[in-house]
């Protein structure tokens, strides 16, 4: 038995994450241009930095989630 959140082939049970994984691929791809010379967990681990420390957000009135958090957190 193998427990899971979601219905097997039903990604709109989990469509946040799904939304993030189709951001990351997207930017990862398009943008930072993955060549596959360095494994993919780094890669990854390198976009989730710049994600929240570097990349400024317009819901978060283009702070990036770190300042935003620094901010607002008190």
């Amino acid at each position: 038995v193998t427990r899971s959140m979601s219905r097997a082939g039903t990604p709109t049970d989990n469509s946040a994450m799904e939304s993030i994984n189709g951001w990351i691929k997207a930017e990862l791809f398009m943008d930072f241009h993955v060549t596959g010379e360095r494994p993919v967990h780094e890669e990854v681990d390198e976009y989730i930095k710049f994600f929240n420390e570097e990349r400024p957000a317009y819901a978060l009135s283009y702070l990036t989630p770190k300042q935003y958090r620094e901010k607002y957190s008190a």
